[in-house]
């Protein structure tokens, strides 16, 4: 009788376990998980934005940029996102590219929460790029000098954008970034044939991106 009662409490326990509601575990992965691969195309707003001074005894310069002017941009993306139930984290590296933009490239962090197909994330981390600027400078005593020069500025960008996908392996979104990538300013003259005046230009790389993405995601 005792090894019957023991019985009938085991499987009355087992019983208990089984029909016991199961507790809630946080879901690893999802559709939004894994390497991702794509292109982005928008517009650069202004990014070349320069100021000048002169410094001539003279003060008879007068200058023109010819570059400030807002432009198409373009470029590929890729990272690997982690997404843990209505979180999503992840890693992105792009490089983008336009007239006068040798290179415009981030690495970036994501924060996100995905909703069903889409995607709502912020993104903030360094900033790299490659670009070369254009400008003129006149004086009554000298004419016209052209001035080109490269620079190679680095600093932050931050932003956020939305995605969703259209087909089981790829997504469309749009996304906006702010880049700071700092201030400088250089003192220059121009040519003796121009009259070897001086002044001082001032360089601010502060400019917005808004760009649409189309995006890969390997694994499905």
């Amino acid at each position: 009788m005792r090894k019957i009662s023991m019985l009938a409490g085991t499987a009355l326990a087992a019983f208990a376990v089984c029909a016991a509601p199961a507790v809630a575990q946080p879901i690893l992965g999802g559709p939004w998980s894994g390497f991702y691969l794509g292109g982005n195309l928008g517009g650069a707003f202004h990014p070349n934005d320069l100021s000048y001074a002169d410094l001539s005894g003279s003060q008879d310069l007068l200058f023109h940029s010819r570059d400030e002017g807002s432009r198409f941009i373009g470029g590929v993306h890729g990272g690997y996102d982690w997404q843990m139930g209505d979180v999503l984290i992840g890693v992105e590296a792009d490089a983008d590219f336009a007239k006068d933009i040798d290179y415009l490239t981030t690495v970036r962090g994501r924060l996100g929460i995905p909703a069903g197909p889409f995607l709502v994330y912020g993104t903030a981390g360094g900033a790299w790029e490659g670009a070369h600027e254009h400008f003129d400078v006149d004086s009554a005593s000298g004419g016209l000098s052209r001035f080109s020069r490269s620079i190679s500025p680095s600093g932050w960008t931050a932003g956020g954008g939305v995605e969703t996908f259209v087909m089981p392996a790829v997504s469309v979104g749009v996304e906006g970034l702010y880049y700071d990538l700092g201030s400088d300013t250089h003192a220059l003259t121009t040519p003796a044939s121009a009259g070897g005046e001086d002044f001082a230009v001032k360089d601010d790389r502060n400019f917005a991106v808004v760009r649409a993405r189309l995006t890969y995601h390997f694994g499905f």
